[in-house]
């Protein structure tokens, strides 16, 4: 084989590792990170597995940081909640 077939293989396999990093690393995340719902985390697992990159990216860029706040907004709920709870129980 020619040096330069081998280098084209080697730059293709390179540029499909990084297309396809970002998209494992997106449905890693989404898929130990809490979402409010169920259905909110089967549609952003979806969204990146289904449209790879662009899915990958979209998620960093909008669902993470929203599940990031929405959680955030859940703990203070439960925070909230149960410091009620001890003021009317004490």
């Amino acid at each position: 084989m020619d040096k330069g077939v081998i280098l084209r293989i080697l730059f293709l396999v390179g540029v499909a590792a990084l297309l396809f990093a970002p998209t494992v690393w997106a449905i890693r995340d989404a898929a130990h990170r809490s979402f409010p719902t169920i259905k909110t985390k089967a549609i952003w697992l979806a969204v990146v597995s289904l449209l790879p990159p662009f899915g990958a990216f979209v998620y960093l860029a909008v669902g993470r940081p929203r599940a990031i706040i929405e959680a955030e907004e859940q703990e203070d709920h439960e925070v909230d909640a149960e410091e009620e709870k001890d003021e009317a129980g004490g």
